[in-house]
């Protein structure tokens, strides 16, 4: 992440770059909700002004999207949630 200084109103303001690599990485992440705010705040940035990136996003948001649509859900059976819960009460 490349970091600069722009002078606003007489004071320094720290300006954080994200670069396409870095907003690679943290695509999933961002995909699935899970980043910190300050990762959140950059990789919105960067996305603002990388059409590429933009673009990637937009693809695993709809990947994402079709998966959850196409994805079999099954209620496990009250016999599996009782032993699970029966494990979970004599091991803690």
């Amino acid at each position: 992440m490349e970091v600069s200084f722009s002078r606003t109103r007489n004071t320094y303001e720290l300006i954080s770059t994200m670069n396409c690599t870095q907003a690679r990485t943290l695509m999933s992440a961002a995909v699935d909700g899970e980043l910190t705010l300050k990762e959140q705040e950059g990789f919105e940035q960067h996305i603002a002004g990388c059409s590429t990136c933009f673009s990637e996003f937009k693809e695993a948001q709809k990947t994402k999207s079709i998966i959850r649509e196409k994805i079999i859900r099954f209620k496990a059976p009250q016999s599996l949630i009782n032993s699970v819960l029966k494990l979970t009460e004599t091991t803690f």
